[in-house]
């Protein structure tokens, strides 16, 4: 996905503010080097009516990873979702605060600041629209 589908998707979803956090966490795929995941339950705020839809963002080639959430408790999104990439890098960073609605600057910033990311060479985006049933049911598959 490139860069500029990468800025829609994030103004669509207005930047995932909001939203529930599904899941967080990493994988080894068979053959490859680790990789993360992240699926978040978000409203489409560019399509008709009220949209929720389950979002897939996978990282792959994981470099760092960092998580500090409370378990047994709902995620929801308060300040935003920021993909953002430094150099060869691509950073998914779940509500960090880096200035008013700015992204993080560096890598550093990151790692000062954010309390959930991954960083990583490689980011893939899936969309299952409009899930207004279980989300739980054949996330995988996204």
């Amino acid at each position: 996905m490139s860069e500029e589908e990468l800025k829609k998707l994030l103004h669509d979803y207005h930047n995932f503010d909001d939203g529930l956090v599904v899941s967080f966490g990493f994988f080894y795929p068979v053959g490859e080097p680790p990789a993360a995941q992240a699926i978040f339950y978000a409203k489409n705020h560019s399509a008709p009516g009220d949209r929720w839809d389950t979002v897939k963002i996978v990282v792959k080639d994981v470099a760092e990873f960092n998580a500090q959430w409370k378990g047994n408790q709902p995620n929801s999104i308060c300040t935003g979702v920021h993909l953002v990439k430094f150099d060869d890098l691509w950073c998914l960073d779940v509500d960090g605060v880096y200035g008013d609605v700015e992204d993080p600057k560096s890598i550093e910033e990151v790692r000062r600041i954010g309390n959930c990311y991954v960083i990583g060479r490689d980011i893939h985006v899936y969309i299952k629209d409009d899930r207004q049933v279980d989300l739980y049911a054949n996330l995988i598959t996204l």
